[in-house]
């Protein structure tokens, strides 16, 4: 679609970029519209257009986006004549900038700057801070499935649910999971509560309640039966599993390592600018050092 896309726009003659490109570095095939040094570029509409966007939709949207184009250098030369600050919205626009440049940066250092967290210091971080992992929801271990009411199959999967042995999982991965609309296997997991509860239709009240007295349970709507077998909880204001904190460590000392890893790389720059004569720190930095 793109290809036939590109070929209408060469027919008509019309392309569009959002952003602003220079005109000293395009080639005149290229360019659909100028503004002062400001371009147009072909190649960057075919980018943007939606993979199945009509030959019709496309040239209307082509239109559109190049109308707002111009319309948007039309207005600010405009306006630049008539608005008294200017000079404030120029600071700000460059402030925005700065910042959009800043926080790009720092997102690729959350991806490639950090090491992995070391997992022997995230469990010696565990044992010996207990008290700040309290759970404030119940987690849960178990299975759960939806199915149809009238499944042939359905006092076998409510024996293979309660039993949840090796061999009753094969029979629920191998007849249950044909039957069901829904199929849930976390007996290998902690799971919040809540993200279960969610798909069955039943008010269960007291969640803590629920998950500490009940390990099989069933509701039926609509013709659909939901059955659910817990194999182990852990309740609100419980220690958190190791296995469940784990990760929740492992962000936190990310969120650390990356603030320090900043904190290096900001401190470097600032003193290679101070050496090449690019930072001036004026009287107040020199008393507060």
């Amino acid at each position: 679609m793109r290809k036939s896309v590109y070929i209408i726009l060469c027919s008509i003659g019309i392309a569009v970029g959002c952003g602003r490109g220079s005109a000293s570095s395009a080639t005149d095939d290229d360019i659909v519209a100028q503004y002062r040094d400001s371009v147009l570029l072909m190649p960057d509409i075919v980018k943007q257009l939606p993979s199945d966007i009509s030959q019709e939709d496309s040239a209307v949207l082509i239109k559109k986006i190049i109308d707002q184009w111009i319309e948007g250098f039309l207005i600010e030369d405009l306006a630049a004549n008539q608005i008294d600050d200017m000079d404030r919205i120029n600071a700000l626009t460059e402030m925005y900038r700065r910042s959009l440049i800043a926080d790009s940066y720092r997102r690729k250092m959350r991806q490639n700057g950090v090491q992995p967290v070391d997992m022997d210091h995230a469990k010696k971080y565990f044992k010996t801070h207990l008290n700040e992992f309290k759970l404030e929801r119940p987690i849960v271990k178990g299975l759960y499935i939806r199915l149809p009411a009238n499944s042939k199959h359905l006092d076998d999967i409510r024996n293979w649910m309660k039993t949840a042995d090796p061999e009753s999982y094969d029979e629920l991965e191998n007849t249950g999971r044909r039957e069901a609309s829904g199929f849930s296997y976390f007996a290998d997991r902690w799971v919040d509560f809540d993200v279960i509860a969610g798909d069955i239709p039943h008010k269960f009240g007291d969640a803590d309640k629920f998950v500490e007295e009940t390990a099989d349970f069933e509701t039926e709507l609509n013709g659909t039966i939901y059955i659910l077998h817990l194999t182990d909880f852990r309740k609100s204001g419980d220690t958190m599993p190791e296995e469940y904190a784990i990760p929740l460590i492992e962000d936190r000392m990310s969120t650390q390592n990356l603030a320090a890893y900043e904190a290096g790389l900001i401190k470097a720059l600032r003193k290679t600018a101070i050496e090449k004569n690019i930072l001036k720190e004026g009287i107040y930095f020199k008393e507060n050092k």
